[in-house]
């Protein structure tokens, strides 16, 4: 028999947790739940699709941006989920360049409301470390799927002939995003190599600069805040 109060559930906290402003934790945690995903294939990838479409929802929904523009992000996450199944499913390269651009253009925006909001925060948390994670995935994420989007507009991406798979562009933008580079996925065009280069970029830019920043000022209030004061915060 236990003695726990309803509130005290594990249930019930996690719910209380997930239902406060800039719950990152739970975006991140769904994110890594969507990239574990699509290295399965399958149910399972279509799956991780719908989930990586909710996380973005669900950043916009707990960072508290105003219900229109929710309202603008839903019908283009359904749509981009909808035209990345259309297009597995029939393999048409046609549905499948639309629902990569829908993605790249949901994942996009979702990653610079991410950072205009953690931008604005007083203090840097854990939450904000999460937030900036959360971020770093979402830009791999964002150009897996430029790197499909390429693929069906372009033809071919990678020299090696049978690597169209979601699971391969993910492969080859996490590589690229750490620099990692293990060669055995290599971009066949020059706008491939281009995009490439310019994520590696990016990666490595956010790390030393976003990234480190965060990590090193934890629980730190922002410069500008203890300059204000109390009227004007």
């Amino acid at each position: 028999m236990s003695g726990d109060k309803p509130a005290d559930r594990p249930g019930v906290r996690l719910w209380r947790r997930v239902r406060q402003p800039d719950a990152y934790g739970v975006v991140l945690a769904a994110v890594l739940l969507a990239l574990i995903g699509t290295g399965f294939g399958g149910v399972v990838a279509a799956l991780a699709a719908l989930l990586q479409a909710a996380a973005l929802l669900f950043a916009l929904w707990t960072a508290r941006y105003p219900p229109a523009l929710l309202a603008v992000a839903v019908p283009v996450g359904l749509l981009a989920a909808g035209f990345a199944l259309a297009g597995a499913v029939t393999q048409d390269r046609a549905l499948t360049a639309v629902g990569e651009a829908l993605t790249v253009l949901l994942v996009a925006g979702t990653v610079v409301l991410i950072l205009g909001r953690i931008g604005r925060r007083p203090r840097v948390t854990l939450a904000t470390i999460a937030a900036a994670l959360s971020v770093y995935l979402l830009v791999g994420i964002a150009y897996a799927h430029a790197f499909g989007l390429i693929n069906a507009v372009g033809g071919q991406f990678f020299t090696a002939p049978g690597t169209e798979r979601n699971v391969d562009y993910l492969y080859f933008s996490l590589t690229t995003l750490t620099t990692t580079g293990y060669g055995d996925l290599v971009a066949r065009t020059d706008p491939g190599r281009m995009t490439a280069v310019s994520e590696a970029v990016i990666g490595q830019l956010y790390l030393v600069t976003i990234v480190a920043t965060v990590v090193s000022n934890v629980g730190r209030a922002r410069r500008r805040d203890l300059r204000a004061g109390p009227d004007d915060r």
